[in-house]
């Protein structure tokens, strides 16, 4: 890592085999690991249900080939649509080996977000679970771009619905060829920005992006290789869950998922399996930080975490660090969908250098520096502004939106992320917030997070999230959502009293506390502050 001109460089870039389609390389990698026949790939945490590495790599290649009568090629895009489920992963995977460009979509979107990402992709074949189908078939066909529906499970809900068994083909892997793509051009995801503030935009991430992603996990240490088992809830139609699941499947770990977040469930399968590292997003680590459940658990077994999608603040990360005897560190990595996920990571096998809070350096090839919003100045160590990304992790970009595609590069060719951060003289990165979400109050600058990280250091607060309410005088104030632990009893004026002698004057709680009961989130565990906002107004109109 060096800093020069106010540029952190991460290294020299990596060599990966860009000559190879990223559905060749998980052959070879899936073959590699079908060696040892009992090796296992794939676990549901609750149901059980295994898959080895054999069994997946026969699976897959068969429902490729399955795929290719239905027209499946280089360049056709398939929607993926489901809870985290085996067939998800089998069917991604199969497609990958096909050519085709994988879109995820979300089972939980609106209508209308639903109507606007595939008039983005314009998929001409569905892969979905039987829960998707019985909501949205009719929405689907009212779109109008799909052609050919593959039910995942249960009973087909249609009499046009192709059921999953029956695209199977059975081949011997030996003998499949995942034909040519040209890995700098072709695009392999098609993936979406996670709309908080606005409509979803179509991220085109290619072979080569993902080849690199992937890449960066590999490592020879006998650290990384004496954590064989991982968790993971986060979901799989999102960026942080299917990249990193497929890519450490590929790096020969054991995969336990769920698909949702179930407390008990959660902790009973890190004791069963004895999981080493865990996949999670920040309102996960406040569970570990304040759940009394989490003390009825062995957690002896967890070597690792790892926190993405949203800042983690340092507080919350000691609390953890106590509550599992065995951690080695909370590790956060840095960086956005049109990153291929991570840009920094923070050194997962030297936990002497680990600096909590940070997302890390960045990674090989990879270059980071921190502009000034307004003059677009390279600012130095320590100074805050917007991060900005280049290298091979940087996506194609966004699929038919060229206004989009202009706005987001500056003219040094670096991506610009709407994420304000700085960075330390040994070349860690720090996120502070988005642009968007700075609460402006009387000329000063708010981050929300750092807000909500005081707020969440009172015993009585499971969660909460923080918006500016707008004011006249002061321009916005500083309000917070707060959920209240049950069994507890909390007070605005207690909260407020703990508070105020923990936040400066300009962050202090002047918009109020709002009790509610539940923080409205993302997939990926980001608080949707538009709908907080949007809350807040109808409140401040009621009062009117």
């Amino acid at each position: 890592m060096v800093i020069k001109n106010n540029v952190v460089y991460g290294g020299p870039a990596l060599n990966v085999p860009a000559h190879l389609s990223f559905g060749q390389y998980i052959i070879d990698k899936l073959t590699e690991l079908s060696i040892d026949d009992t090796k296992i790939a794939l676990v549901h945490g609750d149901s059980d249900e295994k898959i080895s590495y054999k069994q997946l790599l026969h699976d897959m290649v068969s429902f490729a080939t399955g795929l290719r009568r239905h027209g499946v090629t280089r360049g056709v895009i398939v929607a993926m649509c489901s809870e985290n489920r085996l067939q998800y992963m089998v069917a991604t995977m199969a497609a990958i080996c096909c050519g085709a460009t994988i879109t995820t979509l979300n089972p939980q979107y609106t209508k209308d977000e639903a109507i606007h990402v595939l008039n983005i992709s314009k998929p001409p074949i569905l892969i979905a679970s039987e829960t998707v189908l019985k909501q949205n078939l009719a929405l689907y066909k009212e779109v109008g771009c799909i052609k050919t529906y593959i039910q995942m499970n249960g009973q087909a809900v249609d009499s046009d619905i192709v059921p999953f068994n029956e695209v199977y083909v059975k081949v011997e892997p030996q003998g499949f060829d995942t034909g040519d793509v040209q890995g700098a051009i072709d695009t392999l995801y098609l993936l979406y920005s996670s709309g908080t503030t606005g409509l979803p935009k179509g991220v085109m991430l290619t072979h080569l992006n993902v080849l690199y992603a992937a890449s960066n996990l590999m490592s020879d240490s006998l650290e990384s290789r004496s954590r064989t088992c991982y968790l993971t809830v986060v979901p799989w139609y999102h960026a942080y869950g299917l990249m990193t699941t497929i890519n450490n499947l590929i790096n020969g770990k054991m995969i336990v998922y769920f698909p949702g977040f179930f407390p008990e469930k959660y902790l009973q399968a890190i004791e069963k399996y004895k999981v080493n590292v865990l996949f999670t997003v920040p309102p996960m680590m406040i569970f570990f930080a304040k759940s009394p459940l989490v003390e009825k658990y062995d957690m002896s077994s967890v070597k690792l975490a790892w926190c993405a999608a949203a800042p983690l603040s340092t507080d919350t990360i000691r609390q953890v660090m106590r509550r599992l005897p065995n951690c080695k560190g909370i590790l956060q990595a840095y960086g956005m969908t049109e990153t291929s996920t991570a840009a920094t990571k923070d050194p997962e096998d030297d936990a002497t250098i680990h600096k909590p809070g940070s997302g890390g350096p960045p990674l090989p090839g990879v270059s980071v520096k921190v502009v000034d919003i307004k003059t677009r100045k390279r600012l130095g160590p320590l100074e805050t502004g917007e991060i900005c990304i280049k290298g091979p992790v940087v996506m194609k970009g966004y699929l038919g939106n060229d206004a989009a595609n202009r706005d987001i590069m500056d003219d040094e060719g670096f991506i610009k992320t709407g994420d304000i951060g700085y960075y330390d003289h040994d070349g860690y990165f720090f996120i502070v917030e988005r642009i968007k979400e700075l609460i402006k109050y009387k000329g000063h600058q708010v981050p929300p997070a750092a807000v909500e990280g005081v707020v969440l250091q009172h015993p009585a607060v499971a969660e909460c999230g923080v918006v500016g309410a707008p004011d006249e005088e002061a321009g916005e104030l500083p309000t917070a959502f707060v959920v209240v632990k049950p069994g507890q009893k909390l007070t605005e004026r207690e909260l407020l009293d703990f508070t105020n002698t923990k936040l400066s004057r300009a962050s202090q709680l002047r918009g109020g506390v709002i009790f509610v009961n539940e923080i409205p989130k993302n997939p990926s565990g980001k608080i949707l502050r538009r709908v907080l906002k949007q809350t807040l107004q109808k409140k401040i109109k009621n009062k009117l």
